[in-house]
């Protein structure tokens, strides 16, 4: 499909995370992608309730979700919640904040907000310049730290 090279995260460090409102562990390897960052995610300790397994089971096809990263990170994450949705899964990473809102009764998916951190614009910028021009070689790599 010529989307890669993927940047590897083992054992992403997840910080916080709750679950729903109620504190969780969820242990998951991210492999990121691509201007548009394309995300793949494997839950390790899959018989952790998460929002990767609550309604996505192994093997399902599709977005799971959508992600963004406001300008204003806490107005966005007001605006959705005055708009009505769930926040499903939240946690810090790098320190800085993400959410998941349940959005899929009006889009079929998950969104996620981001804060915008200079770690996230660093990683963005790796994982899009290795996409340019990528000749298909080396297309699983570890993420730099």
């Amino acid at each position: 499909m010529g989307a890669g090279p993927f940047f590897l995260i083992k054992h992403c460090a997840l910080k916080n995370q709750q679950l729903r409102g109620r504190p969780v562990n969820i242990d998951v390897d991210l492999g990121n992608s691509g201007d548009m960052q394309i995300e793949l995610i494997f839950q390790r300790n899959s018989e952790v309730a998460s929002v990767y397994n609550e309604s996505t089971p192994s093997g399902h096809v599709g977005l799971h979700h959508y992600g963004l990263m406001p300008s204003d990170y806490q107005a966005a994450r007001r605006q959705y919640s005055e708009q009505g949705f769930d926040i499903a899964f939240e946690a810090t990473i790098s320190g800085a904040e993400l959410v998941y809102f349940d959005t899929r009764a009006a889009t079929g998916h998950y969104t996620e907000l981001w804060e915008t951190s200079d770690v996230f614009d660093d990683v963005a910028r790796l994982v899009e310049a290795a996409s340019v021009g990528w000749d298909g070689n080396d297309a699983i790599r570890p993420m730099p730290t």
